[in-house]
């Protein structure tokens, strides 16, 4: 029993030792090693489904704009804290998102028109090897009102009781993370990781954000 929990802590660590390597495509072996600065692009952000009726199209845009740039800045936070020349860590080069920002805003280039621009084009204006660029696409199910509702409705049934219907939503929304680590001169995508999280009402928006980040720089390449 204890050889078999042995092998089975072994394999875990080989697993985690290895999984950055798993979300690696074909080329990156051939164009990762020319990389030393990498830049982070802001966050292309979208939020679809059911979204409030108080909420202008101007508003909307301003909250992806705050959520792109937010998404950046954790994104940044979490990959440099995993930096350095030990083994396991992550050796590359970051720019440093004011630095990227301020680059972009010199080219007369805003953050929404950035999600959509050539990541070639891109890496040429910010002077670096790599650009990451990620995308967040919440999908929203209820507003944070009537999720609260629903949840309250279910504490109260489950206090005094009864069975909560199978099929009632307590969800907010899904949060679907997609981020790709392209080669500045081809544009070719080197590496790629995807996630889904489902929040409710009261999930901090904060904290979504750095759990999304953190899966990423988890999987993130360039390992020592």
């Amino acid at each position: 029993m204890k050889m078999l929990q042995f092998l089975l802590f072994l394999l875990t660590i080989s697993w985690f030792s290895c999984s950055p390597k798993y979300y690696e495509t074909a080329a990156y072996e051939d164009y990762a090693g020319e990389h030393q600065i990498i830049a982070i692009l802001p966050s292309h952000t979208v939020t679809t489904g059911r979204i409030p009726e108080e909420m202008t199209p101007e508003m909307i845009q301003q909250v992806e704009e705050n959520e792109s740039l937010a998404f950046q800045i954790a994104i940044f936070d979490e990959v440099a804290q995993r930096s350095g020349r030990r083994e396991g860590e992550i050796l590359i080069n970051l720019q440093h998102y004011t630095e990227t920002n301020a680059k972009l805003e010199e080219a007369g280039i805003g953050f929404r028109e950035s999600w959509t621009m050539s990541p070639t084009k891109l890496a040429e204006v910010l002077g670096v090897d790599a650009v990451i660029r990620t995308s967040i696409r919440k999908d929203m199910f209820l507003t944070e009102l009537e999720s609260f509702g629903v949840s309250m409705a279910l504490s109260a049934i489950s206090i005094f009781g009864g069975n909560a219907p199978w099929f009632v939503p307590t969800k907010t929304s899904d949060v679907f993370l997609s981020a790709s680590v392209l080669d500045g001169k081809k544009g070719i995508s080197v590496w790629n990781t995807d996630k889904v999280v489902q929040t409710d009402w009261n999930d901090r928006h904060a904290e979504i954000v750095r759990h999304l980040a953190r899966v990423m720089a988890r999987r993130f390449p360039y390992r020592v």
